[in-house]
């Protein structure tokens, strides 16, 4: 019931906060993770800073107040301790077990282009350029998402393929979704995660594999073969190189003290 000037850090960090935190618990049963702690706090801070941006920081006299939010901390979530991308071993029997084309079109192609489930889905056929071997990424999550991916001599024979299959299935026109279902229209995203998961339980993988980690994959083998940290930012279409370390962070510590060991023998 208080105008935004009203609100001090200690009203937001102590009052509102801790009031959340107590509503979710009583509404999911259980306290809130670690993400979800951050996100409610970055969705505080944005409000404020827009406030601030728009002059609505004000008091009667109309003289700028400080921005309350700037005394909230993000939580820092913790790197996980399980590999979120498949061993080399793994990935192998991954692409080398028995396939149908739309299958193996989904796990080829989220493997070795590193896109996002919703990115991937959002592509028309011209977003597919074999003879110019790139992806162009036109919707994402952020504007960095916005990008170009290299297309590799294993997978444009993927695509040339898939194409020949879509085209008998009518899905061959420019603007046409590029991975569509038997009725020619656009996959879903639930229809990717179910065939991820089929095609890994047939390689015999013991883990839960999901596009992210065809996604995770992508990005450690690229860490492994030597490709700099900004590049694969880059075509992770990551917001920044914190966010690609912050991934990484363990696979970039085992890279860091071999190359280290390989240097003192």
């Amino acid at each position: 019931g208080r105008g935004v000037s009203e609100v001090s850090g200690r009203d937001l960090a102590l009052d509102y906060l801790n009031w959340w935190h107590d509503r979710f618990e009583a509404r999911r049963g259980r306290a809130p993770s670690l993400n979800s702690v951050r996100a409610a706090t970055q969705a505080v801070k944005s409000f404020f800073d827009f406030c601030e941006r728009f002059d609505y920081l004000v008091d009667a006299e109309g003289r700028y107040l400080p921005n309350p939010a700037k005394a909230l901390q993000l939580p820092t979530i913790p790197v996980k301790g399980e590999l979120d991308w498949l061993p080399a071993e793994d990935d192998a029997r991954l692409l080398a077990v028995a396939m149908n084309e739309r299958e193996r079109i989904q796990v080829f192609f989220l493997r070795m282009t590193g896109l996002r489930l919703t990115e991937a889905l959002t592509l028309l056929n011209r977003d597919v350029d074999v003879s110019a071997r790139t992806v162009q990424v036109r919707v994402s999550k952020t504007p960095s998402g916005y990008r170009s991916v290299p297309i590799t001599g294993e997978l444009s024979a993927q695509i040339l393929a898939w194409r020949a299959f879509a085209a008998t299935l009518g899905a061959h026109g420019a603007d046409a979704p590029f991975l569509v279902t038997r009725n020619g229209t656009r996959l879903t995203p639930q229809q990717v995660e179910t065939t991820i998961e089929r095609v890994a339980r047939r390689a015999g993988l013991s883990r839960r594999v999901t596009p992210h980690t065809l996604r995770r994959t992508f990005g450690s083998d690229l860490l492994n073969k030597g490709v700099r940290l900004e590049v694969i930012s880059r075509l992770l279409g990551h917001s920044s190189t914190a966010v690609t370390e912050r991934c990484y962070a363990r696979l970039q510590d085992a890279t860091i003290r071999d190359e280290m060991l390989r240097a003192l023998i």
